[in-house]
């Protein structure tokens, strides 16, 4: 096509966009949709508009140079009997909740009449705080075919207040007391804290020729995330990484992936005495591999996913997009865990004749499903429905961790699955998202539950069956979130809507209500031996701007139910969970 021909087109194309985006003056006709995909497909044959788009279009980049992406994260959170009530100062393992009772409620605080007359520690109920992130995401493009991508969290999570420069944590005898700190102390873990004031996360390299070749540590992520979760949003805390080599290629229109995860390397050279540079792995024995392949379909690069904006919101054609994601997971040996942790301590050499390893037996095979349909009816409407699906099956010859234990084997069966459905019509949005984890008989209950997994009956539970999403994949604020802390042994349901009050591309302004329901599979594994965990409502504020700015404030009630009371064998101090309060904010600055 000239370039004379190629300027009426474009002329002819973007008539007839105005025209389909805007209603029809009277007496006038809209472009019909086999004529706008014909100028559309005029348009593109070429892969380009020639020397008219060139003057216009950006320099290309001179190799090798810099790609920044990353947020800055402020969040402040308040809680107000966040742990339900159900804490009985003193009694080990009480409780029914992940988010702690003050300290003031500790037994030591309730004991001593000093503190408790001043603090006041009778029914405490309410912590606060805020904390920061600064993630940073560069990547290096070498050439057009090489790339070498980091991610760095500086400062994670840091709670505001917690590093004061004083003599408690920095032996600085001019400052002996906190309460005349004058300044902040970089983190340090083993120093002052628990982290690093700056934790690498992510370090890969990329070959692009024909394929794609990975190597490094990397981020995990598939489908809506209830298996493999990279943790990319904005209000993730945790992210799953792992040291992996991939190889991605096309066959036809499916693309297929596979790798070779590193999961665990066993007993290493790696101690501070040794003279040499490169650590070695002492044999691979006790290693830990992982085995994945998927297949799917779905916009991966650019140009796909440029086609698929102009199939989906200017010919309104359906999409549809699925994959195949399957893991096989292995490990023979496993070293005595107490015997490596004093050769770490002591140096390593010194009892290396020590360092026995156990049979473990542990196999696992995970498969996962996942699907997505879109359809926009024009362009202020449309339907949303995606369904991830996920299973673990596998087998442990010995679950003890030291030399010379009887050896318990157990099974593993587990389910789990997410829907998510949401409606489009202007400003307002309805949405449903429902799921549902298996669970288990056993004793022991949620991520953060600190109850030995046995049955009722104080026999080993055999049978694994209690499946856990991750715990990125957030449905609420404070059931599943911190109270279980993550989905497990549970069926949820949970309508939504959202309404923008700024009919506007660039801002939007509005609020979002949630309201979820929420009951075990397994009542017998509850603390309260209940099915009914709960009902919450959760209202969020938000401004979000194109620029990148973001400003969320979020109000949740819990109302937990029968299977959150704190209910000991015993029977003694048994405490009814009761209400639930939390309100958040989140401000963020996105690039």
């Amino acid at each position: 096509m000239s370039m004379h021909q190629r300027i009426p087109t474009l002329v002819a194309l973007a008539g007839a966009l105005v025209l389909t985006a805007a209603p029809p003056l009277s007496g006038a006709r809209a472009a019909e949709p086999d004529e706008l995909d014909k100028l559309l497909d005029e348009v593109g044959k070429d892969g380009d508009l020639g020397g008219w788009a060139d003057r216009f279009a950006e320099r290309r980049p001179t190799f090798p140079y810099f790609e920044h992406h990353g947020y800055f994260r402020f969040r402040a959170d308040f809680f107000h009997n966040g742990h339900l009530g159900t804490v009985v100062p003193g009694v080990a393992r009480s409780g029914t909740s992940g988010i702690p009772a003050p300290i003031t409620e500790n037994a030591i605080n309730n004991e001593d009449p000093d503190v408790s007359a001043q603090v006041g520690t009778e029914d405490a109920k309410t912590i606060g705080s805020a904390n920061i992130r600064l993630r940073y995401s560069p990547t290096l493009h070498v050439s057009e075919s090489l790339r070498v991508r980091a991610t760095f969290d500086i400062l994670d999570n840091l709670v505001l207040g917690s590093t004061p420069d004083f003599n408690g944590n920095l032996a600085r005898p001019d400052v002996p007391l906190v309460a005349f700190a004058q300044s902040q102390a970089p983190p340090s873990d083993g120093t002052n804290g628990f982290r690093d004031a700056i934790r690498v996360k992510e370090a890969y390299g990329e070959f692009q020729p024909a394929f794609v070749l990975r190597v490094g540590r990397m981020a995990s992520d598939w489908g809506l995330g209830i298996l493999a979760n990279g943790g990319q949003e904005v209000d993730d805390d945790f992210g799953d990484y792992t040291d992996r080599a991939l190889i991605l290629f096309k066959v036809f229109d499916i693309y297929v992936a596979a790798a070779w995860d590193y999961l665990y390397s066993g007993a290493l050279t790696d101690d501070p005495s040794s003279a040499f540079g490169q650590p070695k792995d002492l044999g691979t024995a006790d290693d830990a591999n992982q085995y994945v392949l998927s297949l799917f379909q779905r916009p991966l690069t650019e140009a796909e996913k440029q086609k698929r904006r102009v199939d989906t919101y200017e010919r309104f054609k359906p999409a549809f997009d699925w994959g195949l994601y399957a893991v096989y997971r292995t490990q023979d040996f496993d070293l005595d865990t107490v015997a490596y942790r004093d050769w770490q301590e002591e140096g390593g050499a010194s009892n290396y004749d020590q360092l026995g390893l156990v049979t473990r037996g542990a196999w696992a095979v995970i498969p996962d499903l996942w699907l997505r349909y879109e359809q926009r009816f024009d362009f202020f409407s449309g339907l949303r429905i995606e369904l991830e699906f996920a299973s673990i099956f596998g087998h442990i010859d010995n679950v003890n961790n030291e030399l010379g234990g009887a050896e318990s084997a157990r099974d593993i069966q587990q389910f789990g699955a997410a829907l998510e459905v949401q409606y489009d019509t202007n400003q307002l949005s309805l949405g449903l998202d429902a799921g549902f984890a298996s669970g288990d008989s056993a004793e022991g209950f949620g991520v953060l539950d600190r109850n030995t997994l046995s049955e009722q009956d104080g026999s080993p539970n055999t049978d694994v069956t209690a499946f856990k999403f991750d715990r990125d994949y957030q449905i609420d604020l404070i059931l599943f979130r911190e109270v279980i802390g993550t989905v497990t042994n549970a069926v949820y349901i949970k309508p939504w809507f959202s309404y923008d009050l700024f009919d506007s591309p660039e801002d939007t302004l509005g609020i979002r209500l949630d309201l979820l329901y929420a009951q075990a599979l397994e009542p017998e594994a509850t603390p309260g031996n209940e099915a009914f965990l709960g009902f919450e409502s959760d209202l969020r504020l938000f401004f979000h701007n194109k620029a990148g700015f973001m400003l969320d404030v979020e109000a949740g009630l819990l109302i937990p139910g029968g299977a959150l009371n704190y209910r000991p064998v015993d029977n003694a101090n048994n405490r009814d969970a009761s209400l639930a309060f939390t309100l958040q904010s989140r401000l963020t600055v996105q690039w």
